[in-house]
């Protein structure tokens, strides 16, 4: 007589591993990328303006900041501009200079009536209109970032000027040669 379930085993434990098996598959060791802060917490990368810095910079310690593609973001409290490369902090530049636009109540009301749309189309399940409200909202942060951009400037005196503007503030940093 032959047991049907030992072969069965045998045939899973063979293509497809023992993991199979437990009631509860284990957690491999280390840690998955969307299981680290600066992919759950990060800036949304489709926003910022990106920089491209044309020469390595190095700072009085001797550390260095590689040529390449950075996405320039402004820190929460606007005192540093920030410098990313693949979702992770390279560097921060302390602002020397900050200017906001003042907005009208009406650019200001734009927004708001957009989500409150957005918010009773939920409410009443009415898929449509909650997808015409996205795009409406979608087209407006798209406006409201299109003029946005980054740049690095040689001044000639032994300084670069990093210059950043995101949807009316306009933030502008000093990084030594």
């Amino acid at each position: 007589m032959i047991d049907y379930n030992f072969i069965a085993y045998d045939f899973m434990t063979d293509f497809n591993g023992p993991s199979r098996h437990y009631p509860n598959p284990y957690y491999p060791a280390g840690v998955y990328d969307a299981d680290k802060p600066q992919y759950k917490y990060g800036p949304e990368s489709a926003i910022y303006p990106n920089l491209t810095l044309p020469c390595t910079l190095y700072d009085e310690a001797g550390n260095s900041i590689p040529d390449g593609f950075y996405m320039v973001v402004l820190s929460d409290d606007r005192k540093f501009l920030e410098l990313y490369q693949s979702n992770e902090l390279k560097a921060r530049v302390r602002v020397v200079k900050l200017v906001e636009k003042m907005y009208t109540d009406e650019e200001l009301r734009e927004e708001d009536e957009i989500i409150a749309r957005m918010q009773k189309a939920k409410e009443k399940k009415k898929l449509k209109k909650y997808n015409r409200a996205l795009e409406d909202l979608t087209a407006f942060k798209e406006r409201k970032a299109a003029n946005s951009y980054a740049d690095i400037l040689d001044s000639g005196k032994g300084y670069y000027i990093l210059k950043y503007n995101l949807g009316g503030i306009k933030a502008e940093a000093v990084i030594q040669k």
